[in-house]
C-alpha cells in the first residue's frame, strides 16, 4: 500500500494487482520479468528482490485517475525513470514497494 492512502482510492489493491496480473507479472516498458507475491526464491538478499517488484504507474501521473487505460504495470527502476525530467518530485509512496 502507499504511504499516503489518501493519495489512492480505497480499492488500490485490487487495482495494482489487476494490472499486474493483466501485465502477467513483466514490466511494460522493458518487459523484465517480476516476482509474484511469495514467490521470490529465500536466497535472495532484501535489495536484490526488491529490485524485482512490480509497481503500478500512472501514465498521465494524476493519482486519482485510476482508470485501468492510464495504469501501467513497471519494474522500480522504470518507475524511477518514468518521473525524471518534468516529474522528477516524487511524492512519498508513489515508488512505495509495499
Amino acid at each position: 500500500m502507499p504511504v499516503n492512502p489518501h493519495l489512492y482510492p480505497d480499492n488500490w489493491n485490487s487495482l495494482a494487482l489487476e494490472v499486474k496480473e493483466a501485465a502477467q507479472w513483466q514490466c511494460q516498458c522493458c518487459g523484465k520479468k517480476c516476482y509474484k507475491p511469495g514467490s521470490r526464491p529465500n536466497n535472495l538478499t532484501r535489495s536484490e528482490w526488491t529490485a524485482d517488484i512490480l509497481q503500478v504507474h500512472h501514465k498521465n501521473h494524476d493519482t486519482e485517475d485510476n482508470r485501468l487505460s492510464n495504469l501501467l504495470s513497471v519494474c522500480a527502476a522504470c518507475h524511477l525513470n518514468l518521473h525524471r525530467g518534468r516529474y522528477s518530485s516524487v511524492s512519498e509512496g508513489q515508488l512505495s514497494l509495499w
